[in-house]
């Protein structure tokens, strides 16, 4: 009789065992599938899915004009990326400063001849993103004969990645291009105190929906 529990017991237990062996491996495969299919998602840079804009301020008030740049050329150091984030480090690029938009013919044409036009080599504004760290990014831009870094919030969710922040003109010694931007918009830029002001600082937003 105690043979019989014992043979009985023992074949239980093999039983158990074997029941119990295809489902952790399906688990583990699932999980190794899973893994696969997150590492394999990819992101790419696409000019279609880029706007390059910024707003101006005039007058005391500081009201704000916003414009865009209808051009621009950029280079990835990385072609494909896990995370989108990690397109931007390294990153070129080159905009032409003609390509500007504020939806105002006038305006454009200005902005390009007294503002751009009074600095030198004043075609294209060249940059580069350094590096990226901590939800911040630096970045070198290059604009009248002059190579400035600054540093911007860089941020991104799933596929999209937004560079935002503040630039002083003047960092770039471009008080005189404010100044005879201003001269000829002179009654443009009066606020209700009368007063005519065109401010140095400019507000930059750079949203990229990369390729998938």
């Amino acid at each position: 009789m105690s043979k019989l529990v014992n043979y009985l017991i023992g074949a239980l237990l093999i039983a158990a065992v074997s029941c119990s062996a295809p489902n952790q491996s399906s688990e583990t495969s699932s999980s190794s599938s899973n893994e696969e299919v997150k590492s394999e998602a990819k992101y790419s840079y696409d000019p279609n899915g880029t706007v390059v804009s910024f707003t101006a301020f005039k007058t005391t008030d500081k009201v704000g004009v916003g414009g865009k740049f209808l051009e621009f050329d950029v280079t990835p150091k990385t072609a494909e990326v896990s995370n989108a984030i990690d397109i931007l480090p390294g990153l070129t690029f080159s905009i032409p400063v003609s390509s500007i938009e504020t939806n105002d013919k006038g305006r454009n044409g200005k902005i390009v001849q007294y503002f751009f036009g009074t600095l030198a080599n004043n075609e294209t504004i060249k940059g580069e993103v350094k590096s990226v760290s901590n939800g911040k990014a630096t970045v070198s831009i290059t604009m009248n004969d002059m190579t400035k870094d600054v540093e911007l919030v860089a941020k991104a969710d799933k596929n999209v990645v937004v560079m935002k922040g503040s630039i002083d003109v003047a960092t770039w010694n471009g008080l005189d291009a404010i100044n005879a931007l201003n001269k000829v918009c002179y009654d443009l830029h009066k606020g209700a105190d009368g007063q005519s002001k065109l401010w140095s600082d400019v507000e930059l937003f750079v949203k990229a929906k990369l390729a998938q």
